[in-house]
């Protein structure tokens, strides 16, 4: 019984690829490829800004926590939020920002 179960299981699993036949997908129309300009390319870069941009530009990383940095490290503006209804009063600080 159990030669018989092997046997019609070997025959049934190689039954569909006998008589499979070789399939050739058509082809399709050759297409000719027109690339057309939709408008201006603007070629120019985003920015990206931030306490964590500062960090990875910097070779001196802990130099923008030291209170007495050199002036060359910067004050702190570019990575500062600033609100709009109150000119001069910081909102909060930039960690990560992309802009263009």
């Amino acid at each position: 019984m159990k030669w018989l179960i092997t046997g019609a299981t070997l025959l049934g699993g190689f039954l569909p690829l006998m008589a499979q036949e070789e399939f050739i997908a058509p082809r399709s129309p050759d297409r000719e490829i027109v690339e057309e300009p939709i408008g201006p390319v603007d070629t120019s870069r985003p920015s990206i800004e931030g306490i964590v941009a500062e960090v990875f530009k910097n070779k001196a990383p802990l130099q923008l926590i030291n209170p007495l940095a050199p002036k060359r490290f910067g004050n702190g503006e570019k990575t500062t939020s600033w609100s709009e209804n109150e000119p001069g009063k910081p909102k909060g600080f930039i960690l990560f920002g992309i802009e263009w």
